[in-house]
């Protein structure tokens, strides 16, 4: 999704993928996500800590996350 988002928008435009309600879903492919961004609104972020660690590389979660999973 990251290589579809960066041939169609700049590297810092908000782009988001929806998840409709199933009411109006609409599926004419099995293998077809879409992305979408409004041209005349910003698309509201939530705070990065409610998405992950700012700095913190896959590596480095995946190592924080197995040391977290092995203290409970």
């Amino acid at each position: 999704m990251c290589l579809a988002k960066d041939l169609f928008w700049h590297q810092e435009e908000c782009v988001m993928q929806l998840h409709p309600p199933q009411s109006q879903y609409v599926n004419n492919s099995r293998y077809c996500l879409h992305l979408w961004r409004p041209t005349r609104q910003v698309i509201p972020m939530p705070p990065s800590p409610f998405v992950g660690i700012v700095g913190l590389g896959p590596s480095e979660a995946a190592i924080l996350f197995a040391q977290m999973s092995a203290m409970s």
